[in-house]
């Protein structure tokens, strides 16, 4: 009777694991108890794009993978992405609550992981405090090429061998550093720079990993002595980058002037946002933890996705020599001197416009994009969708769509230029920003930054790879964004 008992039991945990909770999902690989389909993250194809290229053949463009316990519906194709998450961006918004998350964060705070209600007024608030700083205006550019200039002025001081990734790091989150707290990184501060951004770096390399996704999904699991550090340290970096965005916020409020509506920077404006909401519940969603969240989400959102592109197209066009050439050919015909490139110059400089997208193209830098829930059903590929489905648009695989961009692993500028003309090209099917309402909100900044930094730094250096390392790697480090492996170079004037 025991047995019986035992092996019912048995029976109907596999019939609901193999069978009754995937019957209303599109289909995909078998998900396995605990662990779903992280199986499938090998080396081989670990950073993502591989695998889901591989399951889409297998399974077709809308098919289900098991995050451990959490069924994602992935979609690969673009005119499905196009007619549902574009021309019904509306029931796409809804984000996911990962355990992890509401055990860090303690609730569904920020920008990038909140939805509702808060999502809409946080997104509402961020975009009219960042207009009110000038994002698309010449405030904003300004800003942006005083950092162009430092960058210049660093790299003079040490030409023969430069570390370009410390120097975008450093550029690039002064930008959004400014944004956020009022001041840039300099000599003074940079160690308190180089702290935030390891801890950051470690914590996204980690949350990438197949034990990232078990932990995340089980922070329970933390307590077992071999998974034990692997949480500790994430919590740790967590924790570490909270305090010191906390940190930041804390010394405004001992010194902000609530009788001026005048305000230098975001935490500024947050900060008297919230004492308007003072006697409300939590501040009417104007928390500490939402501003420590915010603070998180627009200091990644604003620094590690444009320094890396920045990184990978200064490797692809070094890599490139046709490419580089005409980088500089375009530059002597059309600037022909070493003055500062404004966004005024952007008109007339298509190749190193098509430069630019195409090294966003191919660095592609989210393997997996960022997961949504539906607000309602919906249907997507014939498939039926309920309400509160995980659901994530796969750009990754529409950017390394063979048929989309032909030889999608070659770097070619050109695919972005019209032939007869030269002229640049859109090219809609290229989405590194995400697409729909969840479309990051600081595209245009992050355009500007690509531009103004990339075109100025080729414009005034002539750039070699360091003969240390002629023949860099194009291997890319797995994590939530995907990295360049380090390389040096020499820099000289060219003008």
């Amino acid at each position: 009777m025991i047995l019986l008992i035992i092996f019912s039991l048995i029976f109907l945990y596999f019939f609901d694991l193999f069978y009754w909770k995937r019957r209303n999902l599109p289909p995909g690989p078998i998900p396995l108890p605990i662990i779903g389909n992280l199986y499938l993250m090998t080396d081989d194809v670990k950073p993502g794009y591989k695998m889901y290229e591989k399951l889409a053949e297998k399974y077709g463009p809308v098919f289900t993978f098991w995050l451990a316990k959490l069924p994602m519906v992935t979609v690969t194709d673009w005119n499905l992405i196009k007619q549902h998450f574009i021309k019904e961006g509306g029931n796409f918004v809804g984000r996911p609550e990962f355990p992890i998350s509401m055990e860090i964060r303690k609730g569904a705070y920020g920008i990038i992981e909140s939805s509702g209600d808060r999502w809409v007024q946080q997104r509402r608030f961020a975009l009219h405090i960042l207009r009110d700083f000038g994002l698309g205006k010449n405030l904003m550019e300004e800003k942006v090429l005083n950092e162009v200039t430092a960058m210049i002025d660093t790299i003079k001081k040490s030409p023969d061998d430069v570390d370009m990734q410390n120097v975008f790091d450093a550029s690039v989150g002064s930008v959004i550093n400014n944004l956020l707290f009022g001041y840039r990184y300099d000599e003074t501060n940079i160690a308190e720079f180089l702290e935030l951004k390891e801890r950051m770096n470690k914590h996204f390399k980690m949350a990438a990993e197949p034990i990232g996704g078990l932990i995340g999904m089980y922070p329970w699991l933390g307590h077992f002595p071999i998974l034990k550090g692997f949480k500790n340290v994430v919590m740790r970096n967590w924790v570490g980058l909270m305090e010191m965005f906390r940190k930041q916020a804390e010394g405004k409020l001992a010194n902000i002037d609530y009788d001026s509506d005048e305000y230098s920077d975001y935490v500024e404006a947050f900060l008297k946002e919230r004492k308007k909401h003072e006697h409300e519940p939590g501040y009417g969603g104007f928390e500490m933890e939402q501003l420590d969240s915010v603070c998180f989400d627009l200091w990644v959102a604003g620094m590690e996705t444009t320094s890396n592109t920045l990184y990978w197209s200064l490797l692809y066009v070094l890599l490139n020599p046709k490419v580089l050439e005409k980088v500089y050919e375009e530059l002597d015909s059309k600037i022909g001197t070493d003055r500062i490139i404004t966004t005024s110059d952007r008109p007339q400089l298509n190749y190193i416009n098509a430069t630019i997208n195409e090294s966003q193209r191919l660095a592609n830098l989210l393997p997996m994009n960022l997961s949504r829930t539906t607000t309602v059903d919906v249907e997507i590929g014939g498939y039926r969708i309920p309400k509160d489905t995980v659901i994530t648009p796969q750009i990754s695989s529409v950017m390394y769509d063979a048929e989309i961009f032909p030889r999608p692993y070659q770097f070619e500028p050109e695919r972005f230029l019209e032939k007869e003309s030269g002229m640049l090209r859109k090219v809609e099917e290229l989405v590194p920003f995400s697409i729909g309402k969840r479309q990051c909100l600081g595209e245009g900044l992050a355009r500007m930054e690509l531009f103004l930094f990339f075109s100025n730094l080729f414009n005034k250096f002539h750039i070699q790879l360091h003969p240390d390392n002629p023949h860099p790697t194009i291997e890319k480090e797995c994590g939530v964004t995907m990295k360049a492996k380090n390389f040096r170079v020499v820099m000289k004037e060219r003008h």
